[in-house]
C-alpha cells in the first residue's frame, strides 16, 4: 500500500500550458523544492537589503570625502591669507559657499578678507604706519627704541617707543 508521501503530485507551475500528467512529482521532492525556493527567495531578500545598507554607507561616505575635500580647500586657501583664527574664518567661509549659487571657495575667501578683515594678519604695515625721525634730535632712547621698532615690526617694540616719545 502506497505511503501518501509516495503519491505521485502534480508539479505546480507558473504556466498552466506547462502542468501536463506526465509530470509527475512525489510529494516529499516538491517539498524539498519548496523550501529550496523559500530559502532562495530570504537569501535574495537578505542580499537585497545589504545591498541597500552598502548603498546608503557608501553615499554617506562620498559625501564625507566632498565635505573633506572641500574643507581641506578652503583650510589652504584661508592659510596662504594668513587668517589669525582659522576655525572661525573656515566657518564663516563655509557659510558664504552654502549661500553662493555657484560655490567657489577663493572667491569666498577673498569676500571674506574684504568683509571680515581683523580675522587676517596685516602684511608689513606696522613699519610703515610709524614717523620718521626728526633730523635735529639727539640719539637717545627714543631713537634706538624707534630703530629697533622699524626693524623688527613688533607691536611691543612700538609701544614701546611711543611710551618713551610720549614722555619727552
Amino acid at each position: 500500500m502506497p505511503t501518501h508521501q509516495d503519491e505521485p503530485v502534480t508539479d505546480v507551475a507558473d504556466d498552466p500550458a506547462d502542468a501536463s500528467p506526465d509530470k509527475l512529482v512525489p510529494v516529499a521532492e516538491a517539498i524539498r523544492y519548496r523550501k529550496r525556493a523559500q530559502t532562495a527567495e530570504q537569501q535574495l531578500d537578505d542580499a537585497q537589503q545589504r545591498l541597500k545598507a552598502l548603498q546608503t554607507q557608501l553615499e554617506q561616505s562620498r559625501q564625507a570625502v566632498d565635505t573633506l575635500e572641500r574643507r581641506r580647500q578652503i583650510d589652504a586657501l584661508l592659510t596662504a591669507s594668513d587668517a589669525i583664527d582659522l576655525d572661525a574664518a573656515r566657518l564663516l567661509t563655509e557659510a558664504a559657499l552654502v549661500a553662493m549659487d555657484e560655490p567657489d571657495a577663493a572667491r569666498a575667501v577673498d569676500e571674506l578678507k574684504r568683509r571680515k578683515p581683523y580675522l587676517f594678519h596685516a602684511r608689513a604695515a606696522a613699519p610703515a604706519a610709524m614717523a620718521a625721525p626728526l633730523p635735529d634730535a639727539a640719539d637717545g632712547p627714543a631713537d634706538r627704541a624707534a630703530e629697533q621698532a622699524a626693524a623688527t615690526g613688533n607691536r611691543r617694540d612700538l609701544l614701546r617707543y611711543l611710551r618713551l616719545r610720549r614722555t619727552e
